[in-house]
């Protein structure tokens, strides 16, 4: 499983990079988000290989990094296939 999360670009290329550089040394076991990934990052960051049974708990980990960095009016959260 798959989470995708939309950033629009007025946000900030340091913002995003910043959330999503957090957000991979976070995951641990809940998913995937090379760092390399991450520092690339502009409008979007993919957290891939999410276990099924820890769907809901990489959500909300995202979804408190969000608020963490005060994007979570701005960002997109969807499941990815």
């Amino acid at each position: 499983m798959a989470i995708e999360i939309t950033f629009p670009e007025s946000l900030g290329l340091h913002r995003v990079r910043n959330f999503a550089e957090e957000l991979s040394s976070a995951l641990g076991d809940l998913g995937n988000l090379p760092m390399e990934q991450a520092d690339s990052a502009i409008t979007r960051v993919i957290v891939s290989d999410i276990p099924k049974r820890e769907f809901g708990r990489c959500r909300q980990l995202i979804e408190r990094i969000l608020a963490k960095h005060l994007m979570s009016e701005e960002a997109t959260i969807t499941q990815a296939h």
